[in-house]
């Protein structure tokens, strides 16, 4: 596996890697409160402006390895000088299973009613996504690339 999950997406923009942490979510009974916990520690001072859309896109990823695989097993965080790239590897061996871009087209309205708002969440919040390969299954990939501008 790449050392970094922005190297899975091929970004290249996000400058120098500043810190990269993995928590372990396997056998969690709290899976997304440790990867809020996580989060929160490792953007502080670095990608503030991203924090609650990397929470909310990590929430959505762990929440879509639970219901359609055996769980989610570990989420990487790299944080960068413009930006943030996370990670969350599960079981999961179907890299087809998830679509590379959301489609209306693909769902019926009562379906994304019901479920299937995650990856449109995704989607939206990250600057780029993708799901790759991993050693025991696969891992999806979401980077948070600050916009451009002086940072605050």
């Amino acid at each position: 596996m790449p050392t970094t999950t922005a190297e899975l997406v091929h970004d290249r923009t996000l400058g120098d890697l500043l810190v990269q942490r993995d928590v372990v979510l396997d056998g969690l009974d709290a899976p997304q409160h440790a990867a809020r916990t996580l989060l929160a520690d490792v953007l502080e001072g670095k990608a503030e402006d991203q924090l609650f859309d990397a929470m909310l896109v990590a929430s959505e990823l762990i929440a879509n390895a639970i219901q359609h695989s055996s769980g989610a097993v570990l989420l990487r965080v790299d944080a960068y000088e413009f930006g943030a790239a996370l990670g969350v590897v599960d079981r999961g061996a179907d890299i087809t299973a998830v679509p590379v871009r959301p489609s209306n087209s693909s769902v019926d309205e009562a379906t994304v009613a019901a479920s299937g708002r995650g990856l449109f969440i995704v989607d939206s919040l990250a600057s780029a996504w993708s799901v790759e390969e991993a050693e025991y299954g696969k891992i999806v990939i979401a980077v948070l690339a600050l916009p451009a501008g002086p940072r605050r």
